[in-house]
Formats: structure tokens, C-alpha cells, sequence
């Protein structure tokens, strides 16, 4: 829920000004209505829907790298790294799973098991040393802190 009052937030606020500005500049320059309409030939318009202009985060500015630790609920307390190469390792009592993991956007990621080429997509939000991740499959969510 709270993603989707992110995203609308900017939209609301362009929304907003745009209303403010057409009301400002309404009445500071009235058209006199006996004037000719244009003769030029109008300029056809774009109607196509804008291209998608966000793209995947650079994983090398990513929130993620580093170490984190924490305690999953079922594999107790782990250490995950997040690497610069995409590359994604667990680390708890019963082993090491490594994965990789691509950007989405600024807040998603996608993680991907190598052995079996399952992907899950995650959410996440980082604020300041703490990062709670969140499968959006199921909802289930992993906090974590920084490792220095």
C-alpha cells in the first residue's frame, strides 16, 4: 500500500500544480474574440503513450550491497551479501545458498536460484542501516541490519 501512495504521490502533485498554474494564468491575458483563426496547417500530435523511461537501477549504486544480518523464521539467524556483479549469498547455520539478483527498479529486485532458475520477485526499503525486504509472492518480510 504504501508503494502504491509513493507512486501516486508525484502524479498527484503535477496534478495539483497543473491545476493552480491553468487557474493563475486564466485571467491574466483575455483573447479578444474577433480574432482570425490560424491559417497554418496544424502539426499532427503524438498520441502514443509515453516509452517507460524507468530503467533498472545500476547495480553498482544499489542500496543493497554489502552484508546484512538478521533472523529468518525458518533458517534462524543468516548473513546475506548483496555484490556489486549481481551476485546474492545467504549464509546461515545450514549452509550457503548463493543466487543472483537483477534490479527492477529502485525499490524491487528480482532473485533468481540458479540451481533450479526460479525467480521471486522482492520489494525492499532501506533506511539507513536497516533493510526490510518483502517476497511479494506471499508477503512475508526479512528485516536486516548493516554489517560494517
Amino acid at each position: 500500500m504504501k508503494k502504491q501512495h509513493a507512486r501516486l504521490a508525484p502524479l498527484s502533485l503535477v496534478l495539483v500544480l497543473g491545476i493552480v498554474l491553468a487557474a493563475c494564468s486564466a485571467g491574466s491575458s483575455p483573447t479578444p474574440s474577433n480574432t482570425p483563426a490560424p491559417t497554418e496547417p496544424s502539426i499532427p500530435t503524438d498520441t502514443s503513450a509515453p516509452a517507460d523511461t524507468s530503467a533498472p537501477a545500476d547495480p553498482l549504486s544499489s542500496p543493497l550491497i554489502g552484508k546484512w544480518e538478521g533472523i529468518d523464521v525458518e533458517l534462524g539467524a543468516l548473513i546475506i551479501e548483496f555484490k556489486s556483479d549481481g551476485v546474492y549469498e545467504a549464509t546461515a547455520s545450514s549452509g550457503t545458498f548463493p543466487a543472483t539478483y537483477e534490479m527492477v527498479d529502485d525499490d524491487t529486485f528480482i532473485l533468481i536460484d540458479p540451481s533450479s532458475l526460479s525467480e521471486a520477485t522482492v520489494d525492499f526499503v532501506r533506511s539507513g542501516d536497516t533493510l526490510t525486504m518483502t517476497m511479494t509472492m506471499d508477503g512475508s518480510t526479512l528485516e536486516l541490519q548493516k554489517l560494517p
